[in-house]
């Protein structure tokens, strides 16, 4: 998948610096030359910085990264109107290609600067018919995929989303996993900062794909036992309870159940939640957290689980969700990939992240925080 994207890029960097090139107009030269440096240049430094290595410094990989997409995703938007150019010769085609090439370009640069700093919260009040009845407006916040080794040490910004979490007065605050990046280390110096995070009645956790260390490499099993041991510490250390497949009641007839990463290949599947579900009374009413969004269809739906909280997608941090438009390439891959959905009678809410992995900016796609609102139907 990641090489047709790769090829289509490349095809479509071919198409544009020919477009640029063919006007032998000296500014457009300069800038095709230019265009041509920062994009292959930032490919470069980011393969060599994605390759496999343990650090809790991710700025000279993330930045390259946002370069190379801030370079090369503007030259997808120019060609298809390059290739019309090619084949018609119609200036006017080829030269509102480089408008909407321009306008991604900005759009981009406006996600890096500003995008992944602008926390929307999301507010949604859920019905259920078997909600204990004084349980009815009880309110809950959720944030999930924190990815805090991607916040290269923004204090001052992230202090601000929590003050707006803290805002909501929520009764309860559930994270759904990805705490960091790949290691514990990340969160040297900001377990004073996410310990500000208030809620009235408690504060519960899971792991996300990331938090396992799977994607660096460890001299020995014992090492990356030790670096989850030390994560989930640190979970305890910030007010959180992390639950590792397991249930607990937090109200009479409220269960609140915990579930490891499960996800689809190649995914880790360490969620067991039919061992999670082992204590839980029938008729009681179940909150389910789990990471990865695609194990609501593939074996949550199979239960009496009433509502299920995940993140995992980021909304790709790239999309639209204007006008009555909601989509991303994501979608591409999960059906489930933002917001609130329903089957039968049971609820999934896939929250778009608090942090960001990778590109560092949010286009269209913005960080989230979720105020959930129970009601009794």
């Amino acid at each position: 998948m990641f090489g047709l994207v790769f090829l289509l890029l490349l095809v479509s960097q071919a198409t544009f610096s020919y477009s640029l090139f063919e006007t032998q107009n000296p500014i457009l030269l300069i800038l095709g030359i230019l265009q041509l440096i920062l994009f292959f240049g930032a490919v470069i430094i980011t393969m060599k910085s994605f390759r496999q290595s343990r650090t809790a410094d991710y700025r000279k990989g993330f930045n390259a990264f946002g370069v190379m997409i801030a370079t090369g995703v503007p030259t997808l938007g120019f060609f298809l109107f390059g290739l019309i150019y090619i084949i018609t010769g119609f200036v006017f085609i080829e030269y509102l290609g480089f408008g909407i090439a321009l306008s991604l370009f900005f759009a981009i640069l406006v996600g890096i600067i500003w995008g992944r700093w602008n926390w929307k919260t999301h507010t949604i009040e859920i019905p259920f018919e078997n909600l204990p009845a004084d349980l009815d407006g009880l309110r809950i916040v959720q944030i999930s995929d924190i990815h805090v080794g991607s916040f290269f040490n923004k204090y001052d910004k992230v202090e601000k989303a929590i003050q707006q979490i803290n805002q909501l007065e929520a009764d309860f605050v559930f994270f759904t996993g990805d705490l960091v990046n790949n290691i514990a280390e990340e969160m040297l110096g900001w377990e004073p900062v996410f310990s500000k995070i208030q809620a009235k009645e408690g504060k519960y956790s899971i792991l996300g794909n990331h938090d396992y260390g799977d994607y660096v490499p460890w001299e020995k099993e014992e090492t990356k036992n030790a670096n989850l041991a030390k994560l989930i510490a640190i979970h305890k250390e910030i007010g959180f309870t992390p639950l590792l497949n397991e249930s607990i009641e937090l109200k009479p007839g409220f269960w609140l159940l915990g579930v490891e990463n499960w996800g689809k290949p190649p995914f880790r599947q360490s969620g067991e939640l039919e061992k999670t579900l082992g204590k839980v009374p029938l008729n009681s009413f179940k909150l389910l957290l789990s990471h990865d969004p695609s194990h609501f269809d593939e074996e949550v739906i199979k239960t009496g689980v009433d509502l299920t909280l995940s993140g995992h997608t980021h909304g790709m941090q790239f999309g639209i969700e204007r006008f009555g438009i909601k989509w991303s390439p994501v979608s591409l891959r999960y059906k489930k990939w933002a917001g609130l959905y329903q089957t039968g009678k049971q609820f999934l809410y896939v929250n778009r992240g608090f942090g960001y992995l990778g590109f560092p900016g949010r286009v269209g796609i913005y960080p989230e925080i979720t105020e959930i609102v129970l009601r009794r139907k």
